[in-house]
């Protein structure tokens, strides 16, 4: 097998090292080792062959992915603008090492997504798979959808986990109806209506009418424009005949007017607080149109897209114990902050990703997408990041427990036999001169390829959260 084909059609995942050895391509999950294709003497080169080029392809895109992700983010990141839903990785999308496109080590963190350029192209997928990417961003927003609807060429890339989410998002601010915006109009009127031009009334009193300037609502906007252009630009993919409709209303909303595409691009959010759901809309709909991500300032044909996997399985989680009845505190509810000996005044903010209460404690637990090590149990800078975190909390209100909380495939759940412990893992943290209940919760994600994965998925969550409340929270009777 080619490398240049390894590294586009979705073999790589997060959260792995993958070696090569002169020329044998391995990984644990992997199974078997992979034997690399080479250019042979006298062969011509093409795009597969040309060790050079590929590897010249994987260490820009590792070099330059960081520089954009640690100078413009806004744009490299596919971002969400709620406040609670924040990229929390400081992983690049690789990092590579080595001398050549036979001997290098290439190590995936957080994040997933791909890149191309003009021929070459790089992409990294989730290590559960697209049907857990397409529930954990339907079922956070409220729309799960039963059936598989997975898009048309998902293996080229991941514009249609852009597009799947821009439908999430429409159809979340469309609960909302077809936002309405104030117009300003100037016509002849009978009775008056407005203002009326003083200056024209007496030129023309014998007219009976009067010229009016009045403001109104209309359905009409420049946004009702760009969605209807973003809808048009991904209706190719299959799932989007789940929203026909609502491009329908949009489509009648707009009557007709025509805009051109920097008129649409130039879009402005609305100022009414009550459209904020929107405005995540037109951001989308801005990075579809433009098919954006990040080019690095490329000049020739590229694209990228990336999203912190960390970040939508946090966020999935807190909405799944939200909905639970789990009275949860704002990530930034009570804000403590540490000195760190910085001249000057900076302090670092102390923001554990979950924190809610019950019968009067307090229960604090960071969400790892990272890849759970059986033999040293949680990494040593997040055992000491915990401590911290329970600490300073610890100093306001009473801590009944502390934790983190994992994803994990059904293979290894399986594999390290979790059915005994029902996926939770208790110890204790003695801190303050007290002992704090310490937990593991795992969260089994069933095989991507179980045709019923959406309705195995629930079931899993449904368990997950039965375990928080009668194994955490000791509520017996729930």
């Amino acid at each position: 097998m080619w490398l240049f084909d390894i590294i586009k059609d979705g073999t790589l995942v997060d959260n792995r090292s993958y070696f090569a050895n002169n020329g044998i391509f391995t990984n644990k999950s992997l199974g078997e080792s992979i034997s690399l294709n080479f250019k042979t003497k006298g062969q011509r080169t093409n795009i597969k062959n040309d060790e050079s080029t590929i590897w010249y392809f994987l260490n820009s895109v590792s070099h330059d992915v960081e520089n954009e992700l640690s100078n413009n983010l806004a744009n490299a990141l596919i971002l969400f603008n709620d406040r609670e839903y924040e990229h929390n990785t400081y992983d690049g999308f690789i990092t590579i090492n080595g001398t050549d496109s036979r001997n290098f080590t290439l190590n995936t963190g957080n994040l997933i997504g791909f890149v191309k350029r003009g021929e070459y192209s790089l992409k990294v997928g989730s290590r559960f798979g697209d049907a857990f990417l397409r529930y954990i961003i339907a079922d956070a927003d409220g729309f799960l959808e039963m059936e598989n609807i997975g898009g048309k060429n998902n293996t080229g890339g991941y514009e249609w986990l852009l597009a799947y989410l821009w439908n999430i998002k429409l159809k979340k601010a469309y609960r909302l109806g077809i936002p309405k915006t104030y117009i300003t109009k100037k016509e002849r009127n009978s009775r008056i209506r407005g203002t009326i031009d003083t200056i024209d009334y007496f030129r023309n009193n014998t007219s009976g009418k009067y010229l009016c300037t009045y403001r109104e609502h209309s359905y009409d906007s420049p946004a009702t424009s760009l969605f209807i252009k973003a809808y048009e630009t991904i209706e190719h993919q299959s799932f989007c005949k789940h929203t026909r409709n609502i491009y329908n209303a949009f489509i009648t909303a707009n009557l007709g007017v025509r805009r051109s595409r920097q008129e649409i691009l130039r879009t402005p959010y609305f100022t009414n607080p009550f459209y904020n759901d929107y405005n995540i809309l037109i951001d989308l709909s801005k990075k579809i149109i433009n098919q954006e991500g990040s080019d690095f300032g490329y000049q020739q044909e590229s694209s990228a897209f990336f999203f912190d996997i960390s970040m939508l399985f946090e966020y999935f989680i807190r909405k799944l114990l939200k909905r639970s009845g789990i009275r949860m505190l704002s990530k930034f509810e009570r804000n403590y902050e540490i000195p760190t000996g910085a001249f000057g005044s900076y302090v670092r903010k102390i923001e554990p990703d979950l924190v809610f209460e019950n019968d009067g404690g307090m229960y604090v637990f960071d969400v790892k997408y990272k890849t759970f090590d059986p033999q040293f149990g949680v990494k040593r800078e997040d055992i000491f990041q915990l401590h911290t975190y329970i600490g300073q909390y610890g100093n306001g209100g009473l801590i009944k427990g502390c934790g983190f909380i994992y994803p994990i495939s059904e293979n290894r759940w399986n594999a390290l036999n979790m059915d005994k412990t029902h996926g939770v893992i208790s110890d204790e943290i003695h801190q303050q001169g007290k002992d704090i209940p310490f937990y593991l919760l795992f969260l089994k994600i069933p095989n991507n390829s179980d045709p019923e994965f959406n309705k195995r998925m629930s079931e899993e969550c449904h368990m997950f959260i039965e375990n928080i409340n009668t194994e955490v929270l000791k509520n017996e009777n729930r």
